[in-house]
């Protein structure tokens, strides 16, 4: 059997094995990373979960290497149901990991939960200079949004003035983890709470922590019944 060395191949077939070898190289690399990355979040999000409640299932809809998801049935109030999930960068292709860390994208944790009763508060946090705002402006419903500053570019959206317990605590859950957070939004349909944040952000800090100021954000007092 004759044995074809790399030396006897034309330019372009060199280079062509080369791209091979790194493209195989970067998935396999890429891969391992995102399962590296997706252990530790998960042993992080773990670790705070169980303040929730203790009836936790998990499952891998996209892989143990690319995402996950965890659910709290019967959590404790003000929650009613809890699903968190996070969604890890496109590593194992290196181009289109780069195009993302370019756009300004991060591993991304999702927060959805249902409550126990209606919020009395509807609000909307957001990138106040950024395209969700403009979104949320050109569909008013009924009232136009009022907006008021808050801290790391955001801006909180309101139908009607923000009760000052209200924007008092959204300004405190921001202070500390503002910098992470995509978007924020309390509401009467569900899921009642919506929320985007960079991982990196609030990994910093334990879950516990970060689960604990989410559910002071929206533990609202007099809410309605749902």
């Amino acid at each position: 059997m004759t044995q074809i060395s790399l030396p006897t191949l034309s330019p372009v077939a060199r280079i062509l094995w080369i791209l091979l070898v790194v493209l195989v190289g970067g998935y396999l690399l890429g891969r391992w990373l995102n399962r590296r990355r997706s252990k530790a979040i998960g042993e992080w999000l773990q670790s705070g979960v169980k303040f929730l409640g203790s009836q936790t299932s998990w499952k891998f809809p996209g892989g143990v290497s690319s995402s996950a998801e965890v659910t709290i049935n019967n959590a404790i109030a003000p929650f009613r149901e809890v699903v968190i999930s996070y969604h890890l960068l496109t590593r194992e292709i290196p181009f289109l990991w780069g195009v993302e860390l370019l756009r300004g994208k991060r591993d991304t944790l999702v927060m959805r939960a249902d409550l126990r009763a209606n919020p009395r508060q509807e609000f909307e946090v957001v990138p106040l200079h950024g395209v969700l705002r403009r979104t949320l402006d050109q569909h008013p419903a009924e009232h136009p949004w009022r907006w008021a500053e808050m801290p790391s570019g955001l801006g909180m959206a309101a139908r009607n003035q923000a009760g000052e317990r209200i924007e008092t605590g959204v300004r405190a859950f921001l202070d500390r983890f503002g910098g992470s957070v995509q978007r924020l939004s309390l509401r009467e349909r569900s899921p009642n709470l919506v929320l985007f944040v960079r991982v990196p952000g609030v990994q910093g800090a334990p879950a516990k922590e970060f689960l604990q100021a989410v559910r002071r954000l929206v533990d609202q007092p007099e809410g309605k019944k749902g």
